[in-house]
């Protein structure tokens, strides 16, 4: 990857793996907290009950009401999205 952004990896069992380079934003609203993860953000693991938007020039995805747990590292975003 160059390192022009972030790395997601979204994976749920409906869809499987997705993946999306280059990511600028990543936004958590969660029921106890708010993130807002760019390039270069620190190593965190965590649960979300919530939403989740990933964002870049021509990617504008949002995961509303989910439960799932991510984790960011090295510019990888992870979200594990849980079924159902």
């Amino acid at each position: 990857m160059d390192n022009k952004g972030i790395k997601v990896r979204v994976f749920d069992m409906e869809h499987g793996l997705r993946e999306y380079e280059d990511i600028k934003i990543i936004r958590i609203i969660s029921k106890d907290y708010n993130l807002l993860i760019m390039k270069d953000y620190l190593p965190i693991i965590g649960e979300i009950d919530g939403s989740v938007d990933i964002k870049n020039d021509s990617i504008d995805l949002s995961f509303k009401e989910i439960k799932a747990f991510y984790m960011n590292s090295e510019n990888v975003f992870n979200l594990m999205i849980k079924e159902g």
